[in-house]
């Protein structure tokens, strides 16, 4: 089912990692010389794949550096808590979300070296794929085009946690990789990943045999979601059509299927994503998504877990509805939705995304969520992420306990949803098809009035009152759409990963942010500490000991000077 994954291992093996990363490149069993054959390039190629997920260092290290960026986005926006044990519970990330973000803050550097691991590897099999004869290798074109999407990919990533960084491809001489400074501008860097991507588009074939492997709409879904971080809104259309018109993509008709069942990740919705595997199901661990280890609930569903990554109150308030089934644009958080209501109407995706007291989660049949799954309700409330984690009783759980609820379930980076949204943004920020945004977003939703509804644990009836409905004409404006939009993305895309960036996208992290620890610190008294300083916050500082290492080559960016 995963071909491409289940080499992974090796290739990983083939190219261990040197501490320095900006002195040189990741060494390992093969030398220079071995590096101008097929067996080689292709090795290379997949452990360019093997970073995807952050483990650069042994999984340890991806716990605390997630490929899902819960803890650098979620965690620093209005949907989500640490969690954990408490405030003092990894406190280099309580540091992270009150807004005391520090150049010798650890998980910064975990991030800044992951990705530049990630990289070297990169270069490192485009140098060899580029020093392979094209003749017995009828692949080599399309090899050295997926290496160009992965490497935009983890540039995409440098920019938007960074803004600035050193640019290193592979005509860097090796040994020469630290005498690179970051001094391209913002403008530069982005046409470096947008050329990658570009080229690789032309290139790619419209499918892989290899599930798992990128295609010619994955280069065009990331072409869309590049020019969309830089409001090119024409370019943005025009990519995610490259999409769209393709035919292979489309929205999965079971929610709960989606975040839950390893079996339908590759149906059409998950245009680009982390692959994982197990072996048999047993304790025996395949290549997991360790980054989220700390993320699942500690009741009896999985045996055990750490609790972090917690829904905000002011995340759940968001999924109440009107008598349409709308969201309450501008007062849904004038009252609070009581943990275990069920007779307010609230969107349906409320119960698939999140776990309330009362409410069934996924196939679990032991009990409801309740209290007994609650770690430090007091300090971070009684929700849960419910949200991307695999069904309890799958096959393709890796273990009955440890680790807890991890398991063959993909993480999708990019999803079908999230392109049609990026669609229906650039339309009406364009001043474009207004009719056009407004079937995007209902598309979306009657989706979410379609999927089966979360149920009672006897399968009785519905679990709460779910109501939904689609957006009319009448009062479709711009702003009103820009409004629909982006309550969209929110409840839509929720605890994966997007909105600290989508704030920064819309310019309005610093209001929003701050209003939002306004109103949260009554029931949330550890966010009386939250500070979010306009014109920094937005992005992380490049990590000082990297800046150290580099003996005054690298520079740090302009928001920390």
């Amino acid at each position: 089912m995963k071909k491409i994954v289940m080499c992974l291992l090796l290739a990983c093996a083939a190219t261990a990692c040197k501490e320095d990363i900006l002195e040189q490149y990741p060494k390992g069993s093969l030398s220079s010389g071995d590096l101008s054959n097929k067996t080689a390039a292709e090795a290379l190629v997949v452990a360019s794949y093997a970073l995807l997920d952050g483990v650069y260092n042994g999984p340890i290290e991806t716990i605390f550096n997630p490929a899902s960026n819960w803890s650098y986005s979620d965690v620093r926006s209005d949907d989500a808590y640490k969690g954990g044990g408490g405030t003092g519970d990894l406190g280099e990330l309580n540091s992270l979300e009150l807004g005391i973000i520090a150049p010798d803050n650890s998980l910064i550097e975990r991030k800044w070296r992951a990705l530049y691991f990630a990289v070297a590897r990169c270069n490192k099999a485009l140098k060899s794929l580029n020093s392979v004869p094209d003749a017995g290798f009828p692949e080599k074109a399309t090899r050295i085009a997926e290496v160009r999407v992965l490497r935009a990919h983890y540039y995409f990533e440098l920019k938007r946690h960074f803004y600035t960084f050193p640019y290193l491809d592979e005509s860097v001489v090796e040994g020469q990789e630290g005498k690179v400074a970051n001094t391209l501008t913002s403008e530069q860097l982005w046409q470096k990943i947008t050329d990658d991507l570009t080229a690789a588009a032309l290139v790619l074939p419209p499918t892989q045999t290899d599930l798992g492997r990128v295609n010619k709409f994955v280069a065009y879904a990331y072409l869309a979601k590049v020019n969309l971080y830089q409001r090119k809104w024409a370019e943005t259309i025009t990519a995610a059509d490259q999409v769209i018109n393709s035919g292979q993509y489309r929205l999965q008709a079971n929610l709960e299927a989606l975040y839950s069942d390893p079996n339908v990740e590759h149906g059409g919705e998950n245009i680009f994503a982390v692959e994982t595997t197990v072996t048999d199901g047993s304790t025996t661990s395949g290549l997991l998504n360790w980054g989220d280890l700390l993320t699942s609930p500690p009741g009896p569903a999985y045996g055990g877990g750490d609790h972090f990554h917690r829904p905000s109150q002011n995340l759940v308030n968001a999924f109440k509805v009107d008598a349409n089934g709308l969201p309450l644009l501008d007062t849904f958080n004038n009252s609070d939705l009581s943990p275990s209501a069920t007779t307010v109407p609230v969107d349906p995706r409320l119960d698939h995304a999140i776990g309330r007291p009362g409410i069934t989660w996924k196939d679990f049949r032991g009990e409801v969520y309740g209290n007994n799954w609650i770690r430090e309700g007091a300090t971070y409330g009684p929700y849960s992420k419910k949200k991307n984690i695999i069904y309890v009783n799958s096959p393709l759980r890796a273990a009955q306990g440890f680790p807890w609820a991890l398991g063959a379930l993909n993480f999708p980076l990019i999803k079908y949803s999230d392109l049609l949204l990026w669609k229906a943004e650039a339309l009406i920020e364009s001043g474009g098809n207004l009719e056009d945004a407004r079937a995007l977003i209902n598309q979306i939703r009657t989706r979410a009035a379609n999927t089966p509804p979360v149920l009672t644990l006897n399968g009785a009836a519905p679990a709460a009152t779910y109501r939904i409905g689609t957006y009319p004409t009448a009062g479709w404006t711009q702003a009103y759409a820009r409004k629909a939009l982006r309550m969209e993305r929110r409840l839509e895309l929720c605890m994966e990963g997007h909105r600290f960036y989508d704030l920064v996208r819309y310019g309005d992290a610093a209001a929003t942010l701050t209003t939002y620890a306004q109103q949260e610190t009554p029931k949330r008294p550890f966010l009386s500490a939250f500070r979010f300083t306009a014109n920094k916050n937005e992005y992380l500082p490049i990590p000082q000991n990297e800046i150290d290492r580099s003996g005054g080559v690298l520079t740090q960016n302009q928001f920390y000077r």
